[in-house]
């Protein structure tokens, strides 16, 4: 709920530097209201938050690169993980997402991924080997806070089960390609689904895709938007 006092932000940025306004309660909500949100808000499906570590070698296995963080299914959990990662704005001030290890050394990240319970942010899982993804590729010119937009609108409607058909969805992923041994110049966000086949369906999914990501705070919709790739998975793919 957003408060009607203070600033609000051009974006939906959970980062400071690109004006974060209050998207917390209002001085103005009820005790009602606020009782009514600390009660426990399940989430449609289980979810499972992932990081994969930078490959160095040329043999390294993509398997071998992910790992599970932690697992939620309630929406106060959400937060609670959400609020301690970085938003993507952050990789452009070249600060790379960095996790210490039990060795006490520290690895960069290069992918947070958010995957449904049960399901491996990888192709080989039999639900992704069906499927496939959109993907969209962000320039830093596009700015930090419109950056940090696309993203948190596709996770807060992914997770919230607002996205649909999200029977479809199997996951998401922000990867970091702005630096690292595959640099690209940009910071790439990919939504995962399955049955492929499903040309109706998946038509729809991407639709409802590039509105969520069109969507700003205000609920206007922006019409320069972007239009995402898409991607086949296993033995759709060419490659």
């Amino acid at each position: 709920m957003m408060s009607s006092s203070g600033p609000v932000s051009q974006f939906l940025s959970f980062n400071e530097a690109h004006g974060r306004g209050n998207f917390g309660i209002s001085e103005e909500d009820d005790d009602a209201v606020i009782e009514a949100l600390q009660e426990t808000m399940k989430l449609r499906d289980n979810w499972v938050l992932w990081e994969q570590v930078v490959q160095e070698g040329k043999g390294d296995k993509y398997a071998d690169a992910t790992k599970k963080v932690t697992a939620f299914n309630t929406m106060q959990d959400f937060w609670g993980i959400w609020n301690g990662l970085p938003q993507p704005s952050e990789l452009l001030e070249s600060k790379r997402i960095m996790r210490e290890q039990r060795n006490g050394q520290s690895v960069a990240i290069d992918a947070i991924m958010l995957f449904k319970e049960g399901i491996a942010p990888e192709w080989e899982d039999t639900k992704n080997a069906c499927g496939g993804h959109f993907q969209i590729q962000l320039k830093p010119n596009i700015g930090g806070g419109q950056i940090d937009e696309y993203w948190n609108n596709l996770v807060l409607a992914v997770i919230g089960g607002c996205l649909e058909p999200s029977d479809m969805i199997t996951g998401i992923r922000l990867v970091d390609k702005l630096s690292g041994p595959k640099v690209a110049n940009a910071i790439r966000i990919e939504l995962w689904f399955t049955k492929y086949t499903d040309t109706p369906a998946v038509n729809n999914l991407k639709k409802n895709f590039e509105r969520v990501l069109a969507t700003k705070v205000d609920g206007s919709l922006n019409s320069a938007g972007v239009k995402p790739d898409t991607k086949p998975h296993g033995s759709f793919s060419k490659h």
